[in-house]
């Protein structure tokens, strides 16, 4: 997989003792080339680590090592994960890594977006001992529960499925279930 480098002013140097435990998915509500203008500017004040085009391109905003400002807001967090210090939450962006991926919230994803991001969470989970499962590979709402990100579109489970080599078996819709006695035939 090729990377480019795309580098962000926006970032804390070092993660504060800290290190990467999840990563968290996004949608970029646009394309590469806007977000990759979006992030270099100082003005915006955010950044994600990675950035992921519909055609499988990956753009590198900010190193893993660093902090990038991608979830940084805190609201009603689903995220059983999510670090507290008393009543204050700590800022995920401190122990997460954050991927955009091109389109909006209904955007459907492609096949190389789904290639190309399980390759780069592969990656990512090996560097930091990230276990590829659905506690450590998250959406962002489930830290801000404001936004719909990353969508309505991705299968985060499928996501995860090919990180881990796994075939993905989407559940089959409309089958009925059926439930099976010992001893009887069907």
């Amino acid at each position: 997989m090729t990377i480019i480098n795309v580098p962000s002013p926006n970032f804390h140097q070092g993660r504060q003792g800290f290190s990467p435990e999840a990563i968290v998915i996004h949608i970029m509500e646009g394309t590469l080339s806007g977000t990759d203008s979006w992030f270099a500017s100082t003005i915006s004040q955010v950044s994600a680590h990675y950035g992921i085009g519909k055609s499988g391109q990956v753009h590198q905003y900010v190193k893993e090592p660093d902090t990038a400002f991608h979830a940084g807001r805190v609201n009603a967090p689903s995220w059983s994960l999510i670090k507290q210090s008393g009543t204050a939450f700590i800022n995920p962006n401190l122990y997460t890594i954050g991927i955009e991926h091109e389109g909006n919230d209904e955007s459907d994803w492609t096949d190389e977006m789904y290639d190309t991001s399980s390759s780069l969470i592969r990656d990512i989970s090996g560097r930091w001992a990230i276990p590829l499962d659905r506690q450590h590979i998250i959406g962002h709402h489930e830290i801000y529960s404001l936004k719909t990100c990353p969508g309505n579109k991705v299968d985060l489970n499928k996501l995860i499925a090919l990180a881990a080599g796994r075939a993905f078996q989407p559940p089959v819709q409309g089958s009925p279930l059926r439930i099976l006695q010992l001893g009887t035939a069907i």
